[in-house]
């Protein structure tokens, strides 16, 4: 699913349904109108927004501007023994970024899909199973 958010009304209230095809190839939808929406997002308040280039802040709405989470300068320079400025008793090994705040959060370069703070929704319901006496 790709979408998160209504494209009526805006909110995160999508919900997956079952869809079937007939004899006439039209598509069916099945709705269950008793299936509750989730309380999911009102549990807890929301935080207050944060600043800066690494800010841990949630996404409210499709089109809400967030910034670009690059590696640093220093993350991204590579160790190239085959260039003219590359000295050989300088740096023998590949230099390794660890102590930005980029590398600190895990922010690795172009093929992150989500956020590293989008792992974990604290407003989630968990189930817990409860041991038999």
């Amino acid at each position: 699913m790709t979408k998160v958010f209504c494209p009526k009304c805006g909110n995160k209230t999508l919900k997956k349904v079952a869809v079937s095809v007939d004899e006439n190839g039209k598509q069916v939808i099945h709705i269950n109108p008793r299936k509750p929406l989730t309380a999911r997002g009102k549990k807890f308040s929301l935080p207050r927004p944060q600043g800066g280039k690494h800010a841990n802040n949630p996404i409210l709405c499709e089109d809400q501007p967030v910034p670009d989470q690059r590696p640093t300068r220093l993350a991204r320079t590579k160790t190239n023994p085959l260039d003219e400025d590359y000295i050989a008793g300088f740096s023998p090994f590949v230099m390794r970024d660890v102590n930005s705040k980029s590398a600190m959060l895990g922010i690795r370069g172009k093929n992150q899909e989500f956020k590293y703070w989008m792992r974990k929704n604290p407003n989630e319901v968990v189930k817990h199973r409860r041991k038999k006496k």
